[in-house]
């Protein structure tokens, strides 16, 4: 049977989508950019020159610091919509190298040692329609690379609202606010965790998370997103 799917269904490479039996091929590995110091520690976003990060000036975030793994460009864009929406699972292996790459850098050294990775929740009816979340699968993912322990069942999602996505800055706040909450305090008092999500556009989601995580009493939390949205950014500059 594996033999004849892939006969009918031949592999694809998850970020230009060619036919290739590597899960990113030479051409999809060369369009990632990925985003490397100096790089905002607030937002995660690439800098160019010294002084106030412009990207997330005036915002205050819970979380400590970001890190994104690349920009959100036409080639990562597509292998996270492929495992979001297309359910290529294979894609969730070459975004978690993404992050590692990103975290293994000299100047994140003091970023690595936390006692877990906490994936962003996905309400239970969007899970029941895509069938998983998708950043628990990157996450399981980082922690082979990594050795840090997936805790999923940290943080949860309280209430059922719409994507965040097509939403500007302040109706993202919005429809995050109050949406998240610790299942069990005594599990994350203490605790240093990777807070992770596949993109940050405005960094609401991750900010509402981890207001949660700091609520019940988390010593440290890293924002990580696979990619880093510079375009609504770069709307309002």
């Amino acid at each position: 049977w594996r033999q004849v799917r892939a006969w009918l269904y031949p592999p694809r490479c998850v970020a230009c989508g060619r036919f290739d039996a590597q899960v990113v091929c030479a051409r999809g590995t060369a369009r990632f950019e990925p985003i490397r110091p100096p790089a905002c520690v607030r937002c995660g976003a690439p800098r160019r020159t010294l002084g106030d990060c412009r990207r997330c000036l005036g915002r205050v975030f819970a979380f400590d610091v970001a890190v994104c793994g690349a920009v959100y460009d036409s080639a990562v864009r597509r292998a996270i919509v492929h495992l979001k929406f297309r359910r290529w699972q294979r894609a969730a292996q070459p975004l978690a190298e993404l992050l590692w790459e990103a975290l293994c850098l000299p100047e994140r050294a003091a970023w690595r040692g936390v006692d877990a990775i906490v994936p962003v929740p996905i309400h239970p009816a969007r899970r029941a329609v895509r069938g998983f979340n998708q950043a628990e699968r990157i996450a399981a993912r980082l922690s082979q690379l990594s050795g840090v322990p997936v805790q999923a069942g940290w943080l949860r999602r309280r209430f059922y609202r719409r994507p965040q996505v097509g939403l500007g800055q302040a109706e993202r706040l919005k429809n995050v606010r109050d949406a998240f909450e610790v299942a069990c305090p005594d599990s994350v008092r203490g605790r240093a965790v990777w807070l992770l999500d596949d993109v940050f556009t405005t960094g609401s989601t991750l900010d509402a998370c981890a207001r949660a995580l700091k609520d019940a009493g988390a010593s440290l939390v890293v924002a990580l997103a696979v990619a880093r949205d510079l375009r609504e950014d770069d709307a309002g500059l």
